[in-house]
């Protein structure tokens, strides 16, 4: 009508969050070990990799150098979630410690150990990928990470057989079957599903398979 001003309200723009430097770089580690981990180091996409979390190539870029600086980062980065996923669980200095004592905490790493593989499928994955073939990832993953996993169950595995509570399974091959048995039904969840109607991630799915694999390492805990 004449005489009348409008007003007009003004418009106003969506606040766009802006991740923080570290919650990105962390994002990107996430889910480049979960691209590693399904296509392997030379099938994995660095463009893939920064679409899952809604990222783009150049901050990739910008937080690493090389689609290798990745890897090495995100494999840092998983074993150093396993690491605090085992902490505190078998003490390094077993001098006057009984199988009393470490056959519990060893029962309760082994609890801890299939959580983990449950939540993180791409330890094995990763490991199963790098470890057809002898590269220098290979080599640095093994000296850097996997051998003093290897090296730190040793002792207390040996102190449990001699004290009659582990199974007569020699340490080195221990590695091997309790990894394997451990990370199996996550990495091949679908099969699971096919198979047996379950769910490998319901919560007592993960209990029984923990529980199973300790009565079957441990036969002398009676647990």
């Amino acid at each position: 009508m004449p005489g009348k001003t409008r007003t007009q309200t003004p418009k106003t723009n969506p606040v766009r969050v802006r991740r923080a430097r570290t919650d990105i770089r962390e994002a990107l580690l996430e889910s480049a070990l979960v691209e590693f981990g399904a296509k392997g180091f030379d099938g994995a996409s660095t463009r893939s990799i920064a679409k899952r979390v809604e990222a783009h190539q150049p901050q990739i870029n910008y937080h690493f150098e090389s689609k290798a600086a990745l890897w090495t980062a995100s494999v840092d980065y998983l074993f150093g979630l396993l690491g605090q996923a085992l902490r505190g669980m078998v003490p390094a200095d077993l001098a006057g410690v009984g199988a009393q004592e470490i056959g519990p905490a060893f029962a309760e790493g082994i609890r801890r150990f299939v959580r983990f593989a449950a939540e993180h499928p791409e330890l094995n994955q990763i490991m199963v990928h790098e470890g057809t073939a002898a590269t220098d990832r290979l080599a640095w993953m093994t000296e850097t990470h996997v051998k003093p996993f290897f090296d730190a169950i040793q002792p207390a595995w040996q102190l449990l057989r001699d004290a009659g509570v582990a199974a007569p399974i020699d340490g080195q091959i221990l590695y091997y079957v309790l990894v394997g048995a451990a990370s199996l039904p996550y990495v091949n969840a679908p099969e699971v599903r096919l198979l047996t109607g379950r769910e490998p991630d319901d919560p007592e799915w993960i209990e029984a398979h923990a529980s199973g694999l300790v009565a079957i390492l441990l036969p002398g805990l009676g647990v």
